[in-house]
């Protein structure tokens, strides 16, 4: 929690009918509470921002502030005790989750443009014709899975736009892969993709819809993949209703990854292997997973590894391997200094010194 936590202290004057309520930091009002929370808030949020923060003080709520503190204590100071002050914790992590949201949905869709690619794998079941269960496709399921994904993304402020090229029939899952599709859509104009695989579950014959959700930014990468048994048949799949039925709560539970994918902000970061060789000891290992989990560069941080002297983390990071790497090179912490050894697209190799 330490990474998601911030300290914060604002203060207020009691006054008039107030002042006379409150004979001890406990009588506070609520009303006057409650306004010092926003306020921390917004405090945050001018720090944070600086002049962009205006464009989000209105929807400071006191109901929207209370969500956001994670513990606070009320003192009161000054010769009458007539100054309150709200002292306590925000949970800074979540805040900026809410900006990143906020922000997607406030773009009128253009910091994130999905294409939508629909593949399948059926073997043994004959199809109308080749492209049925695509996104260029005549079936009650294609027509259905556009229907409902593009209303799932309005909550997001978002529309899938179906991909014109032509793409292979199995969703990639590793680099490589995932590079060529961002080659095959690069003159689509986006920077994200939605891929539907229909297939067949590996241990029945009932049908399996596997959604995966791609970032087409940088090198490109993998956030989520939602994989389904449908409790219908193939054959099914042309009776509009009962394929709504079955897709809805699919569909939904993908717009609740998409929307968890861009507060955690990962869309747009990298995956990085970040590796300290030379730590002398497990305190040592502590120190350097600590100082490096604050770092609020880091979108997400995971120690993986520490095995004889050599520690491995796994990190997501909007910034460039190069930066980030002098960033932990400038941390100018008094016991913990790590030294760039190498870095590249993905690994930074950094050593340890007291």
């Amino acid at each position: 929690m330490a990474r998601a936590e911030a300290p914060f202290s604002v203060s207020a004057p009691l006054t008039g009918a107030s002042q006379a309520e409150a004979e001890s930091s406990e009588d506070a009002t609520p009303a006057l509470l409650s306004k010092l929370k926003q306020e921390a808030i917004i405090q945050w949020l001018k720090e944070y921002l600086g002049n962009k923060a205006t464009r989000y003080e209105k929807l400071i709520t006191p109901k929207f502030a209370e969500s956001y503190i994670l513990d606070y204590k009320v003192t009161q100071k000054g010769p009458n005790k007539e100054i309150v002050e709200l002292s306590g914790h925000l949970d800074t992590e979540a805040l900026k989750g809410w900006l990143r949201l906020a922000d997607t949905k406030g773009q009128e869709g253009g910091q994130i443009r999905p294409s939508l690619i629909m593949t399948d794998s059926v073997p043994d079941f004959s199809l109308p014709t080749p492209d049925y269960f695509t996104q260029k496709g005549s079936s009650a399921y294609s027509q259905t899975s556009i229907q409902l994904l593009n209303q799932e993304l309005r909550r997001l402020n978002l529309k899938v736009s179906p991909a014109n090229e032509i793409v292979t029939t199995s969703p990639p899952k590793d680099e490589r892969g995932i590079s060529r599709l961002k080659d095959t859509l690069a003159t689509e104009g986006t920077n994200a993709a939605i891929w539907l695989y229909l297939n067949k579950c590996r241990s029945c014959d009932a049908p399996r819809l596997d959604i995966y959700l791609y970032s087409l930014e940088r090198g490109g990468s993998l956030l989520s993949m939602i994989s389904e048994e449908l409790s219908i048949s193939l054959k099914q799949l042309d009776n509009a209703e009962k394929t709504k039925t079955v897709l809805t709560p699919i569909f939904n539970q993908f717009q609740q990854d998409f929307e968890r994918v861009i507060a955690e902000g990962r869309f747009t970061a990298l995956p990085l292997t970040i590796t300290v060789e030379g730590i002398e000891n497990y305190l040592g290992y502590r120190k350097i997973d600590y100082a490096l989990s604050k770092q609020n560069y880091f979108s997400e941080w995971l120690p993986k590894t520490f095995i004889q002297n050599t520690a491995q983390f796994e990190a997501m990071s909007n910034l460039a391997s190069e930066e980030v790497a002098q960033r932990i090179e400038n941390l100018g912490l008094a016991d913990v200094k790590l030294t760039l050894v190498r870095v590249d697209s993905r690994n930074i190799v950094m050593r340890y010194s007291r």
